[in-house]
Order: structure tokens, then sequence, then C-alpha cells
């Protein structure tokens, strides 16, 4: 019989996490040239990968999956753990301990997120918003964006942080208010499983996530161009706005280039390897000329979804795919995690998640004015989402440095934090207005498989 498309989805991440780790340099080799593990220490790191990937299935697929739909929290944690328990920054395993070689295949994983959510925008989406929705998705992601970057800088360069530790404070601060301003639907399926849900105020939230997305991506990639890595040794004479035009240029380009190769008459499968070999090609170019490939590959969607015969369909492929690369996504992210400084990283992290919830709270106060919007729908933009991880992600690739380790920590902690809480607060602000109609019977409900 057919395996349902949803365990074949579960199922496919934990062997590509495993694959992906065994293919990994190991340790002695990434101390510069050393000699091979004998045959019984390859033996037993193998056998840990397997423990290890095998014990993060189970506990994803009988323990958190119930317990997401149960306690309404957002999966992904355990996978973030596998990642850190097999990279360099824990001592135990350190199957990643050298990520060079993998750099391209995580820039890869990034760039599945960006095309995927290229592919969800359309420009009838932002037609049909529900009136309001123009008004949350500026204010929510600029006030607080604008509030989280600019106190990242000042505590990135006050007397909290030893001056050793500074080097990068302007791009860490801008990339800490680009993860600041985003949000996510996750919270919505996460509910979507147990309850029913009305049409009044979750569509206009969704929505208002799902085009801030966009805006969010867009602005990542443009300070991944205002600080491009290439820029202070001038081995490519670009200025800023150059860079941002040749990023735009390569999506957009790209669009058009591959728009043929997808006529709309294509199998499934057919479809899915084609777009394999778009994203593999540029995300590699994005890497190669150090720019984020999120935002490469969402400008690519967008393209293609708009001007491929077959671009609607294109988003019901990667919708199938987006499990098992999200997850990828979490296990890379916690292997590429080092551990900073504690004090800065402790301050810094209640720091952001103060400022984070003061910019929304000061976001929905400006978006009520005037309005019949609620003073307090901050309550259902909290969850920060796989593109987050992946803004992160992309950043780790191409700095480095101790204010990179404190800001890069401090994202994956708000990203755990709120994916623990950021769905109860989405039911409450849904029950108060009448839109959680009723919970699901458990065959609908609680006790389906876990996606």
């Amino acid at each position: 019989m057919r395996r349902p498309h949803h365990v074949t989805r579960r199922r496919a991440a934990p062997a590509l996490a495993l694959v992906v780790a065994l293919a990994a340099p190991s340790p002695a080799l990434a101390a510069g040239g050393g000699p091979a593990p004998n045959g019984s220490e390859s033996i037993g790191v193998v056998v840990s990968l397997l423990v290890l990937v095998s014990a993060a299935y189970l506990l994803a697929h009988f323990v958190v999956g119930r317990l997401q739909t149960r306690l309404l929290i957002v999966g992904g944690l355990e996978y973030l753990l596998l990642g850190a328990m097999l990279g360099p920054g824990t001592p135990a395993i350190r199957a990643f301990d050298q990520l060079d070689g993998l750099l391209p295949i995580i820039a890869l994983a990034a760039g599945w997120i960006g095309l995927l959510r290229g592919t969800e925008f359309h420009i009838d989406q932002v037609r049909r918003s529900p009136p309001g929705t123009g008004r949350i998705v500026l204010l929510h992601h600029a006030v607080p964006g604008v509030l989280v970057a600019s106190g990242a800088y000042l505590f990135l360069q006050s007397g909290w942080v030893p001056h050793s530790l500074i080097t990068g404070a302007a791009v860490s601060a801008a990339v800490l208010g680009c993860c600041a301003a985003c949000d996510s639907v996750e919270p919505f399926d996460v509910l979507a499983k147990r309850y029913e849900i009305g049409s009044q105020l979750a569509p206009m939230l969704r929505n208002a996530a799902q085009l801030g997305d966009v805006l969010i991506i867009l602005a990542f990639g443009a300070v991944l161009c205002v600080f491009h890595p290439s820029t202070p040794g001038a081995e490519v004479p670009l200025s800023e706005a150059g860079w941002f035009l040749v990023m735009v240029g390569l999506g957009v380009g790209l669009g058009l280039l591959f728009r043929p190769f997808l006529g709309g008459d294509e199998s499934d499968n057919a479809r899915f390897l084609a777009l394999v070999g778009i994203i593999i090609f540029a995300s590699g170019a994005a890497y190669f000329l150090e720019l984020a490939s999120l935002t490469v590959n969402l400008l690519l969607g967008i393209v293609l979804v708009h001007f491929a015969r077959g671009g609607k369909l294109l988003h019901l492929t990667l919708e199938r795919t987006e499990r098992p690369m999200r997850l990828v996504l979490l296990v890379f992210a916690g292997a590429l995690w080092e551990p900073p400084a504690l004090w800065p990283t402790v301050y810094g992290l209640g720091a952001f998640l103060l400022l984070r919830w003061v910019g929304k709270w000061l976001a929905s106060v400006l978006a009520s004015l005037g309005t019949g919007l609620r003073r307090d729908i901050y309550r259902g933009l909290m969850s920060h989402g796989e593109v987050t991880v992946a803004m992160a992600v992309s950043f780790r690739l191409f700095y480095s440095g101790a204010a990179v380790d404190i800001a890069y920590t401090v994202i994956l902690g708000s990203v755990v934090f709120w994916d623990l809480f950021a769905p109860r607060m989405l039911r409450t602000i849904l029950v108060e207005e009448g839109d959680l109609l009723r919970e699901l019977p458990p065959s609908n409900g609680a006790a389906q498989e876990p996606a």
C-alpha cells in the first residue's frame, strides 16, 4: 500500500540528516590533516550518530508530536538540540566538527525556505487582504525591528560588553532587528490541528504574517549587501547599492531563465527534480557571491509563481517537502552554534525578548489608532518561525566573531522561547474574539499524526 505523503516526509528528514552527518569530515581530518581515525573509532561515531538520529526521530514522532497538539507548542526544538550535540560547540561527538564542506548545503536549506515563501506570495493576495492588514504588516515589523536593532547596537557598543567582543556589532544589531521583526504562521497550523478556526481575526493575522515574511527577507538581503563581507577587501569593487542590484538581478534573472523549464505539464516528480536543480544553482550562486540565498530564492520564487505556466503548482510541490527541509535546517542551525560569552549573552537575550515584546505592543497600539483593530493584536504575532532560523543560519555562514556568537545564540534562544508560548497566546486572543469555534474530535485533532 502506498504510504501517505506526510509519513514519508517525516521519515525522510532524519534519514537526510543522518546522510549529511555521515558525509561530514571526521574530527581527525578537521584537525589539519592528521591521521584518520582507526576502525573502532569510526564505528563508534557511526553508531553514536545512528542512536542520536533514531532517538530524535522517535522523540519527534511519539512524544513531541503529541505534546505539540496537547500543550500547543511549535515543534523543532529536538532537532536544534540534535544539531548542537553533533556540532563543534559540544565536545561529545563532534560529527560536524568541520562544517566548511557543508556550507553550500546549509545555504541550500535556507534557500529552500526562501523559494517556498516566494511561491506563497501573489499579487492577488495583497489585493484580497482584509482591511487593516497593511497597517499590521508595516507597523508590526518596522517598530520592533528598529527598536531591537537600535537597542542591540547600543548594547554591543556599551560597557556591558568587553571591547574585544564588539567586532561585528553593526551587522549583528541589524540582523537582530530583522529577526525581531519576523513572525510566523506556525501557531495557526498548531491550533488548526486541535480546533476549528473561524474567519474573523485569524485570516487577517495569518495573511499579515505571510506578507511580513516577504518584507523581512528582502530587508535581510539588503542588510547583507550593506555589510557585504567582500566590501572591505575590495576584491569586487561594488558599493552597497551595487551588491543589492546584483542580488535582485540574480533572483529575478534566474527566475526568467528557468521559467521555460517549468511548463506546467510535468509530473510531481519531474517538477520536484527541476526545482531541486534550480534551488541548487541559485543557492550556489548566492553563496559564491556571499549574498543571502534566502533572498535570492525568494525573488526567484516570486518570478516563477507569476510568470511560469505551472507557477501555482510549484508551491504545492514545495509544500510537500517543507517539513523535511525545515528539520534539516534546524539540525544545521544547531550544528553552527558555538558557546558565546555567558553573561553578555544572558543580558542580550533578556533585552531582546523585552524589546521585541515592547515593540510588538507599541505597534499594536499604533495600528489600532482610528481603526477597529484590537490594541493587543500583537499576541497573535509573537512566534518566529523557520524564516528567522534561515536568516540566522545565513548570517552565520558569512560572519564570525564574539558579537556574532552572541547574536546567533540570542536569536535561537528567542525562537525556542516563543515557540513554547506563542500558540497559547494566539489561542487566548482568538477565544476572546470568538474565532475559535470548537475543539475537533480526537480523530481529526489531538490524536492525529503529528505533522
